[in-house]
């Protein structure tokens, strides 16, 4: 290089100015970093916390040396069974009692647990003189609370010394009931119905030596709806 072209170099290079670092477009990539990886380690802590809740397991707090446990969560409770009174008393010196009730699950040691893809059942349960007449009762299937399957069952059960508790699961409609007797005063009685469902039943008492002669059932108006001879 000659000595003319070597000045001339030196001689720009000194009138040049140097621009400034660009510090602010470094400085917010540098936070840019920072907020990524704490973003990752946020999102790396809440798989690490949703994997201990799903599995029920210990693991590291982030950030701590302590460790925290995590439970499953708990097992949704069991359909609540609905029971009503329909009456009780003393009937020719024993005493007596009948409930409606209705299992939305079917219990296990019933004839009815699986039955026909009905998972509920509806039992009118007798008590008489303090024990059960049967582990349930008298028991229809149900597929839910608003099956009609039990309208229209009529039954009888049957006591010491000729003594009967008449049963009835009536239609819909029906509101009441009255008994007449051959050699007796009638009786009438309400419907009781099971909340939250369609099921509705009464029950009679008949003391030994006394004969029904009719049933005459009744809807909110006391218009007719059933009538029985026997």
């Amino acid at each position: 290089m000659t000595d003319e072209l070597h000045d001339a170099l030196a001689r720009s290079a000194g009138r040049l100015t140097p621009s400034a670092p660009p510090l602010a477009e470094i400085l917010r990539a540098g936070g840019a970093r920072r907020t990524r990886r704490r973003a990752l380690r946020a999102a790396a802590a809440g798989c690490a916390l949703a994997a201990a809740v799903v599995a029920g397991v210990t693991v590291p707090w982030p950030g701590h040396s302590q460790s925290r446990t995590y439970a499953l969560p708990a097992a949704p409770p069991a359909p609540a069974v609905v029971s009503r009174s329909l009456g009780q008393g003393v009937l020719d010196g024993h005493s007596w009692s009948e409930s409606l009730v209705y299992y939305p699950q079917a219990p296990a040691d019933s004839p009815f647990s699986g039955s026909d893809g009905r998972r509920g059942v509806v039992c009118m349960a007798t008590t008489v003189d303090g024990k059960k007449t049967s582990p349930y009762g008298n028991c229809t299937g149900v597929s839910g609370p608003r099956d009609p399957a039990p309208s229209g069952m009529y039954g009888q059960q049957s006591l010491a010394a000729g003594a009967v508790l008449y049963t009835a699961q009536p239609e819909a409609e029906v509101v009441s009931a009255t008994a007449t007797f051959g050699n007796g005063a009638p009786v009438t009685v309400k419907v009781v119905t099971l909340p939250g469902t369609d099921f509705t039943a009464y029950v009679i008492p008949v003391a030994a030596g006394v004969k029904m002669h009719s049933l005459v059932e009744y809807d909110a108006q006391h218009q007719v709806i059933g009538h029985q001879t026997f």
